[in-house]
């Protein structure tokens, strides 16, 4: 995703022994530089290498002068690995969870980390240990003034959310948590809450950003349990779909307290003499976990000022690493100075802040920075649907097992917040907010590769007007249109089977918009987002067994969307490597290169915008040839045409040339040019049109198909291409889901010149595999061998 390595410079110079060392400097120092992600993933590495030196020959991580702190350091430790890319079955993960399962924890932060951990590693086996922790950690919380707080002792504030996070992990694999749980600690926390939004100690009249972090994560917490527990049907026996708006006013208020003392430098404080250093790492490590639960990606102040948590963290925490030894090393307070607690919590940060995005949800703010702050808090009725279809989706076969969700603020997003995200979320009683360059955004977005998802609901007094409305108003041309989708369109079987074995009709009512190669707009009228707040991967006893089904049919719809829209590959943070050339030297050398040109006709000329691109890039990166990358756009009737020596023609329609195109055309392939073109996606329109056409160039000479011992296909040429695979949509009849891929020898045709093939065209495709990779769902060349066949072509064109 990313081509080369930004350099990171230190900072704290003043400081070259700290940073050597990998301490975090105790005054508060400048941010880092930003970092590639590249760079980032190096740093886990070395975290994750320094840590696994550390364990004992029992599977154990322990500190010499604290033996009591074996169980938390072990807990702490595994939980960080799993969720840095090690996997359950590594042998060092196994020695530490064998471990684990023997200890009998009395203390509440040792049976929390234990319990978030067995619950992380997800071993089947260890379902009756974490039913068994959970009713300890229940049954151990607090009585009287602080009822639904758990005792911690004197360090209660810096591990109070261990325990809801550890029950809230403990859910997530199914094990029954009592609602009284949930709603007693979420009212403890309410009640401890400050006037400014924060928390602080109970000792103390200031707000810290620690404990802060920390009580928004209990809050979000609790209330997803909560709100998955609620009641699911109204009076009429419908799911209730169509309460007002939820707004958790003391999380807008806290996540808002972190935008105004926002830094990754200290532990912010209220307290003009708080020593920053204090809890640092703790608060890097709520912080991450607030940004991923409530999805956002800044933190905003009063004033509209946006902070990006991970890549300022992820800086600063790269730039203060040992160097030497790939640990961290914090405060001696809260025993941040261990150096393997410290890696700890900075692996954590880093390595879950890299959590795949499966899906962005779109929001509108205020815009104002005030009052209802546009934080991307979640203006719908279901501020954890985006979430649960996350969390759903990780516990597939195939598909990463830790996923997260983004909120996008259209009224501040730029390209890249919404290029996050592979597929977008839309309420469609939002749609007539997109003001005039939102909705060019968004078409951008969907151009670049992008899908949007939108759900109908009773927001809308007419959901499907609002729909047809917007992809008129994203594509005023009119070649795209919603339409209802049958059975047999790929998103009923690009994950779970959705349509009736016996009729083939859809089990779940979705419309699309196709725009060249692709579907990449579907609207569902239901509100499935809906459905999907109310999924609780326990079973609940109120809820009935044919209900359950329905919620879980809506989820494996969103999960169909999201196969269709970017498969497995997802997007993960960070942004890419802004080391390039400026644009006006960009601009020059293109000038004298060999330019190639895209053909514009009468019908869906620009299915595939970016393919021709991405081929020509392909083939700097692999030949000594070096052609411009920016293909020119002409009409057949420029006389710049024959400046060029290889023209390009795709579509997916029919379309017709007139007589002055024709023998602009024929005249140019007579003088050498050579004509390359295929259909997209196979598009029998389009093929229709393109023979014709040949015919009408050249009568009487049909174009035949080019024996496979022709140079073209030979190492003389590019690449051996003897035998290619063949993409193929999957059997409607069949179980499973998978494409076929079949192996066959390359089917061009074209037309001969005096020894010259002047004309070379594929009736499969190859435009939509070379732009958008595997994801596309029509048949057609695997996309490795249509990047191959593109450049053989191209190649042969240009030695004849």
């Amino acid at each position: 995703m990313f081509d080369r390595l930004l350099p990171v410079r230190f900072v704290c110079l003043l400081l070259p022994l700290c940073l050597v060392m990998g301490s975090l400097p105790t005054a508060r120092a400048l941010a880092a530089e930003p970092v590639t992600r590249e760079v980032v993933l190096t740093s886990i590495e070395k975290a994750r290498e320094y840590l696994l030196k550390q364990q004992q020959e029992d599977g154990t991580w322990q500190l010499k002068s604290r033996p009591e702190q074996t169980l938390v350091l072990t807990s702490f430790t595994l939980h960080a690995l799993l969720h840095a890319g090690m996997k359950p079955d590594a042998p060092e993960i196994q020695r530490g969870l064998n471990w684990l399962r023997q200890q009998d924890p009395v203390k509440t932060h040792e049976i929390s980390l234990l319990l978030e951990t067995l619950a992380t590693a997800g071993e089947a086996g260890d379902l009756k240990l974490l039913k068994q922790f959970t009713e300890k950690l229940e049954a151990g919380r607090s009585k009287g003034t602080n009822d639904g707080a758990w005792s911690f002792g004197n360090t209660e504030e810096n591990y109070a959310h261990f325990a809801a996070l550890g029950l809230y992990e403990a859910a997530q694999r199914g094990v029954v948590v009592q609602p009284a749980t949930w709603q007693r600690a979420r009212e403890h926390w309410l009640k401890r809450q400050r006037p400014d939004g924060g928390w602080g100690s109970q000792n103390s009249q200031h707000s810290r950003g620690g404990i802060t972090a920390a009580g928004i994560a209990y809050l979000v917490s609790t209330q997803h349990r909560l709100r998955a527990g609620q009641a699911d049907l109204n009076a009429a026996g419908k799911p209730d779909c169509c309460g007002p708006p939820f707004r958790d006013a003391a999380v807008e208020a806290g996540c808002r307290w972190l935008g105004d003392h926002f830094t990754v430098t200290h532990n912010p404080s209220t307290d003009p003499l708080a020593d920053g250093s204090v809890g640092y790492l703790y608060y890097l490590y709520c912080l991450e976990r607030v940004g991923r639960l409530t999805g956002r990606r800044y933190f905003i102040s009063s004033t509209g000022r946006r902070h990006d948590w991970y890549s300022e963290g992820a800086a600063y925490l790269v730039a203060h690493q040992n160097s030497i030894t790939g640990a961290w090393k914090g405060a001696p307070v809260l025993l941040e100075d261990c150096e393997i607690l410290a890696t700890g919590y900075a692996l954590h940060f880093l390595a879950r802040g890299l959590t795949p995005i499966l899906v962005g949800r779109l929001e509108w703010g205020t815009g104002t920075g005030v009052d209802q702050a546009d934080i991307a808090v979640s203006s719908h009725d279901t501020p954890a649907a985006a979430w649960n279809l996350a969390q759903f989706t990780s516990r597939l076969q195939g598909w990463p097992k830790r996923l997260t969700w983004q909120s996008i603020d259209m009224n501040r997003a730029g390209s890249d917040d919404l290029g996050l995200a592979p597929v977008l979320v839309l309420d469609v009683a939002d749609a007539g907010l997109l003001t005039k360059p939102q909705t060019r955004l968004l078409r951008d977005y969907l151009q670049q590769g992008g899908f949007l998802f939108a759900v109908g609901g009773c927001r809308s007094p007419s959901p499907d007007l609002a729909m047809q409305a917007l992809v008129e108003r994203l594509y005023p041309e009119g070649e795209t249109r919603l339409r209802k989708l049958e059975g047999a369109h790929p998103v009923y079987r690009s994950e779970f089977p959705l349509s009736d074995p016996d009729s083939g009709a859809p089990l779940v009512e979705l419309w699309g918009a196709e725009t060249g190669c692709r579907t990449a707009i579907i609207y569902a009228p239901e509100d499935l987002t809906c459905l999907w707040e109310k999924w609780s991967p326990v079973a609940l006893p109120d809820r009935t067994k044919k209900f359950a089904q329905y919620i879980e049919r809506s989820l494996q719809a969103g999960v169909n969307v999201c196969a269709l829209a970017a498969g497995r590959t997802l997007i993960r943070e960070l942004p890419r490597d802004s080391s390039k050339r400026p644009q006006t030297d960009e601009a020059r050398v293109e000038h004298r290169l060999l330019n190639i040109a895209r053909i514009r006709h009468s019908g869906e000329w620009d299915a595939a915008p970016r393919a021709l691109q991405k081929l020509l890039k392909a083939m700097n990166q692999v030949s000594a040839v070096q052609v411009a990358t920016k293909p020119r756009l002409l009409p057949l009737t420029d006389e710049r045409l024959f400046a060029h020596p290889l023209l390009y023609l795709h579509g997916r329609y029919g379309f017709a040339l007139d007589q002055s195109e024709q023998q602009k055309l024929r005249t140019y392939l007579q003088q050498g040019g050579v004509l390359f073109a295929d259909a997209c996606c196979g598009a029998s329109e389009f093929d229709q049109s393109f023979r014709r056409l040949v015919e009408q160039l050249f009568p009487g000479q049909p174009l035949k198909r080019i024996p496979i011992n022709h140079e073209l296909f030979s190492r003389s040429t590019g690449y051996d291409l003897k035998e290619v695979r063949f993409r193929h949509p999957v059997d409607l009849q069949a179980k499973t889901t998978e494409e076929r891929i079949t192996r066959s020898t390359p089917e061009i045709e074209g037309i001969e010149i005096d020894g010259r093939l002047v004309v070379l065209y594929s009736k499969h495709d190859l435009s939509c595999a070379i732009e958008y990779g595997d994801r596309i769902a029509c048949s057609g060349y695997v996309a490795e061998d249509a990047v191959r066949l593109g450049l053989n072509i191209v190649w042969y064109s240009l030695l004849h």
